[in-house]
């Protein structure tokens, strides 16, 4: 017996998602939501008899009738959600909507989507959204192909202008994308259909193309066995019945007073002691009125009431048994493959923590390129940070926490100790504030390397102002370009390279500076040459750069102002004429 397909709907911030749902629905669930952007988790079962109202023309069109009892949509905050919905080889989700505005393309959390979609190997359609705001568009029937035959020639143009350079964008993730009723092979091409959530055109499309595939390409998966399963969606306290689990089941069948089985670091097992859902069309999140059942088949969203899940966190595994001796064995399954995704070496690496299984996995995932020392299920601890602060290098020193929490303890012990805490609930933005984080390190690093360096420095000495003319010569100067600083050896050029001797100390109003920069006038006492000798009134000298002091300093020129840079040119072009291995 096949399943209802689970859809999972997923896009940037704004770009229709919720909206998408909301034209199925024909509820407001999205004029609810705080901004306008999903805070939760919600699921909605569309019935095959929806389906078949909506897309009767389209199923005639396409030669195929419906043989799933319906779909079951999962609207998320976000990918970062998504990538919790997961059971034993990846996601829960048989198909995920990518939902994209077509009159802005690609954008940083359709990204990450779409990452993450290649990462779980989840198939996915693209809902092209908001072409009611195509200049010119005049909406008129629900079917795209036969609003689209409607829109004059100009508006065709601007459609497939906007359509096209989305679809070249995504040639870059390596996903060869169509029309949907160009597609030749749904094996190779991404399927895009064009949507408005506004005024509904290119629903039927959407739910006949996502029928289509279910139906043609993953029937396999979709026939149910006799061992159910499922994630939680969300823990919440409800009226009259205390904390309850609002839970996706995606395999088999749960009852009433069966043994549950919850996985994570707060696993238990415990009793069903109510299984509500809402009617067809509603969604999980906002619904008031549930139904009580004695039974779910999956796929479907349902409530649960159970003693003792007060401690439970969202995204992790439920499995259900008759008995207790088949729940425990369950729980024992559960337990054992969180151990699998789990990381434990004594190797220089990240410390990674994770609110549950699924983000673990997506963290793992998406820091791939990076050394993992530990990755692990819960709360960011203080222990978390002693074994950061042990990394040698800089960059490792990290604690990364996705969806968790971050004990007071852990956090001003990371304040004292100089290991940096990463934690956000949108895993991109972990991803992004770690590249900062290295970028920032490794600047700091190199910068400090550069002030060890002897840096390029230029300065005259001006006409009437020697005040000792040796041991040590005592001249005041300008400088010109670059840096001086006490230590320097100076050279001066005239027909040939001339030694000026080292500064001494450097003077400004009477009192001794560290260094001299462009535009100081100063008074320098040089040891070695004698005025009238070796050097005179607005001779010009040089920092005396080695070939390797030279080198150094051109690996690090972004380190080095305008001004530096000009007179390391100066100097490179002087040392070459006497000597053409200078820098090499």
């Amino acid at each position: 017996m096949l399943r209802q397909p689970i859809i999972v709907v997923m896009g940037h911030v704004d770009h229709g998602k919720t909206s998408l749902l909301d034209t199925i629905r024909q509820t407001v669930i999205a004029s609810k939501e705080a901004g306008g952007i999903t805070q939760a988790i919600g699921t909605t079962e569309i019935p095959t008899d929806v389906i078949k109202n909506l897309c009767g023309s389209l199923l005639s069109r396409f030669k195929f009738s419906i043989s799933v009892p319906g779909l079951l949509f999962i609207d998320t905050p976000g990918h970062e959600a998504f990538t919790t919905l997961r059971r034993r080889g990846g996601s829960i989700a048989d198909l995920a909507i990518l939902v994209v505005d077509i009159n802005e393309g690609i954008m940083p959390q359709t990204e990450e989507s779409i990452n993450i979609l290649k990462d779980t190997k989840t198939p996915f359609v693209i809902a092209v959204n908001k072409i009611d705001r195509i200049r010119g568009w005049n909406s008129g029937a629900k079917c795209f192909l036969d609003s689209f035959e409607k829109q004059d020639d100009s508006t065709k143009g601007d459609f497939e202008k906007n359509f096209y350079e989305l679809i070249e964008q995504l040639k870059k993730f390596d996903f060869d994308a169509e029309r949907f009723d160009r597609v030749q092979d749904f094996r190779k091409t991404v399927a895009a259909v064009p949507v408005s959530a506004k005024t509904g055109e290119g629903i039927p499309d959407l739910l006949a193309t996502l029928i289509g595939l279910a139906q043609n390409f993953l029937k396999d998966q979709l026939v149910k066995t006799d061992e159910s399963a499922g994630t939680i969606l969300e823990v919440k306290t409800m009226t009259g019945l205390g904390t309850v689990i609002d839970c996706v089941i995606y395999d088999g069948t749960i009852h009433r007073n069966d043994f549950l089985a919850i996985g994570g670091k707060s696993h238990i097992i415990t009793k069903i002691r109510a299984l509500l859902v809402p009617d067809p069309m509603k969604d999980i999140r906002t619904e008031k009125k549930f139904r009580t059942v004695n039974e779910c088949h999956a796929a479907c969203g349902v409530r649960i009431s159970a003693p003792g899940i007060e401690n439970i966190n969202s995204g992790v595994m439920i499995k259900s048994a008759d008995t207790m001796e088949e729940a425990q064995k369950l729980l024992e399954d559960i337990e054992h493959e969180i151990e699998e995704v789990e990381i434990h070496t004594e190797t220089e690496g990240l410390i990674m923590k994770a609110g549950n299984i699924g983000g673990l996995e997506a963290l793992i995932t998406i820091f791939k390129n990076y050394p993992i020392r530990r990755a692990e299920i819960g709360q960011i601890t203080r222990n978390d940070v002693v074994e950061a602060e042990s990394n040698t290098e800089e960059k490792n020193r990290v604690v990364i926490g996705f969806n968790t929490d971050v004990s007071e303890e852990a956090a001003t012990f990371a304040k004292d100790k100089g290991v940096r805490i990463l934690d956000s609930d949108i895993i991109y933005r972990l991803v992004e504030e770690y590249e900062k984080f290295v970028k920032k390190n490794m600047e700091d690093m190199i910068k400090k390397e550069v002030d060890t360096l002897k840096r390029p420095g230029k300065l005259k000495i001006l006409p009437g102002l020697v005040f000792r003319a040796s041991n040590p010569a005592i001249v005041g100067c300008e400088v010109t370009g670059g840096i001086v600083k006490p230590g320097y050896r100076l050279f001066k050029f005239d027909k040939d390279i001339k030694d000026a001797g080292e500064i001494k100390q450097i003077q400004s109003h009477g009192e001794n500076v560290a260094e001299a920069k462009i535009g100081d006038k100063v008074a320098v006492s040089i040891i070695g040459p004698t005025v009238g000798r070796q050097i005179n009134e607005s001779d010009v000298l040089f920092t005396d750069l080695s070939s390797e002091d030279y080198k150094n300093l051109i690996k690090n020129t972004d380190f080095l102002s305008e001004h530096e840079k000009s007179v390391l040119q100066e100097i490179f072009e002087i040392k070459r004429k006497l000597d053409p291995r200078y820098g090499f």
